[in-house]
């Protein structure tokens, strides 16, 4: 299904160039990179040295831009594709995508809110910089629906509401506020002895990553958290926000892969935390939080309601969920993490086996998808969803 493109390696996807050596599946990039002793796994601590930037290969799918794609996946009975859906608890079915106008800008920033006949407040969410808010009724809801935006004191509504459709409802708004030049940017990572065979490139290009946003010109306030799994060393260790890059630097390169044991791990805990016990800004141009696991949560009935309560709290509060999945991801998982993306107005990103590095990654139930190095994709992800 999936189609690999890889003209952008071959002409260079970066600022500095790229080859790509497809004998031996090894890339490198051409531009500045951030060399870094990094800690690998808890049994094998000695990398063999540095190791630098733009190496891991992905690719990246968004389903809120292919959604009819989605939905036939969602809607073939003969694949297991919705009943993983609905396994994890979630109905991504009865969509109202919605775009917020502001004279002849997009409203960002901005809450809006689907609501049923009875004044239910169904799902709330907060548009990003294109003025998209992506709103959810649950199956079984009362038809007569509406969105509802809060405009200087007055309360626009918006009745002429088709659930399931990917034809955005545009809504204009006069009186709104332009958020502040603000971006929280968050890493939650799962730490376990799975990951040992990527962990430490994972944190050279996320180092790499950092260096770059801060160059964008825009206020960045940074957080990152690990997680391992219960009867570990820890569960979640988590940071709270700061603008100090040096100390978010020796955060990641503090970490180390070891614990686990079972395939799940404490992905329902970790969201937890990062959602309900960080600051998050009230006003800003984008909440990001990357996800960066190759495992699910153990898929028990507290968890599973966990996970809808932190991802509509996450939309609520307009932090956009990227999961990033890398070896060992099952199909399971992807979907999880695709549902996760979709509630939230996020992305998927996954690793892939073009760098030569780690174990065998899932080939992703996509479409055409190009490959990047890791570091290039997470900026220009990061750039789309602040500039």
């Amino acid at each position: 299904m999936r189609a690999l493109l890889v003209s952008t390696l071959l002409t260079g996807c970066s600022s500095g160039g790229i080859a790509m050596d497809k004998s031996n599946g090894s890339s490198r990039g051409g531009g500045e990179s951030a060399p870094m002793s990094l800690g690998g796994s808890e049994d094998d601590a000695d990398t063999g040295g540095e190791v630098q930037s733009g190496q891991l290969t992905a690719g990246e799918w968004s389903d809120l831009e292919n959604w009819d794609f989605w939905r036939g996946l969602m809607d073939d009975s003969s694949q297991p594709w919705g009943e993983i859906e609905t396994g994890w608890g979630f109905d991504t079915a009865h969509r109202v995508p919605v775009q917020l106008n502001w004279g002849q800008e997009r409203a960002v920033d901005v809450e809006v809110r689907l609501v049923d006949d009875s004044d239910t407040v169904l799902w709330t969410a907060r548009t990003d910089n294109k003025g998209h808010a992506e709103l959810f009724a649950p199956s079984g809801a009362d038809l007569l629906l509406r969105v509802e935006v809060d405009d200087g004191g007055f309360l626009v509504s918006e009745t002429d509401v088709v659930v399931g459709s990917q034809e955005r409802i545009e809504i204009q708004v006069e009186d709104v506020q332009s958020p502040q030049a603000l971006l929280d940017l968050m890493f939650v990572i799962d730490t376990t002895g799975s990951m040992s065979d990527e962990l430490t490139y994972l944190e050279a290009e996320l180092t790499d990553v950092v260096q770059r946003v801060k160059g964008i010109g825009i206020d960045l306030r940074l957080s990152v958290n690990f997680y391992r799994d219960e009867g570990d060393a820890y569960e979640v260790r988590s940071f709270p926000f700061t603008r100090n890059m040096s100390q978010v630097q020796s955060q990641l390169s503090d970490q180390s892969a070891g614990g686990g044991g079972d395939y799940p791990e404490a992905l329902a805990a970790a969201l937890d935390d990062a959602v309900h016990n960080h600051q998050w800004s009230e006003n800003a141009r984008a909440r990001l939080l990357f996800p960066l696991l190759d495992a699910p949560p153990h898929q028990t009935e507290s968890n599973i309601a966990l996970l809808q309560e932190v991802t509509a709290q996450a939309a609520k509060d307009g932090i956009r969920i990227l999961p990033i999945g890398a070896s060992g991801v099952d199909a399971s998982t992807e979907f999880l993490l695709r549902s996760l993306d979709i509630m939230t107005g996020g992305t998927y990103i996954f690793l892939t086996d073009d760098s030569g590095i780690g174990n065998d990654h899932l080939e992703p139930t996509v479409g055409d998808f190009q490959v990047e190095f890791l570091n290039d994709l997470l900026e220009r992800v990061i750039r789309e969803a602040i500039l």
